[in-house]
């Protein structure tokens, strides 16, 4: 039995005596840095819903989306850039609600307890 000897060209030997030479494939990736927030839109839908700002973060999100999924690129980088910014607007809004719905339990919670202070120690008025 002999070996058989590779070709010189380059190429692979094959079990049926053909010579084939492999050739590099090039695919072209996308850029792979578009966001679209969907999980983030979402929870400010139904959390953060103030001047419907949530909702039109879920509208840009799904929207940045199917552009994307179209291969426009630039369209769907705009429409996520637009997502994250009402998606962010959403949440400090609903933070700076959040802690004055807090503030006012605290100052009527306090209102009541004077109230109720008052009454228990003069109870003559």
């Amino acid at each position: 039995m002999t070996m058989q000897q590779y070709p010189s060209n380059g190429g692979i030997l094959m079990q049926d005596k053909c010579i084939y030479n492999a050739q590099p494939v090039i695919l072209p990736m996308p850029d792979q840095t578009l966001n679209d927030d969907i999980l983030f839109s979402t929870f400010n839908l139904h959390f953060c819903n103030h001047c419907c700002l949530g909702f039109g973060a879920l509208y840009n999100s799904v929207k940045a989306r199917d552009s994307r999924l179209l291969g426009n690129y630039a369209k769907a980088r705009s429409y996520g850039t637009t997502a994250r910014r009402m998606n962010i607007a959403a949440v400090v809004i609903g933070f700076i609600f959040f802690i004055g719905f807090i503030f006012i339990l605290f100052k009527i919670s306090s209102g009541l307890t004077s109230a109720f202070h008052h009454l228990t120690i003069t109870p003559g008025n």
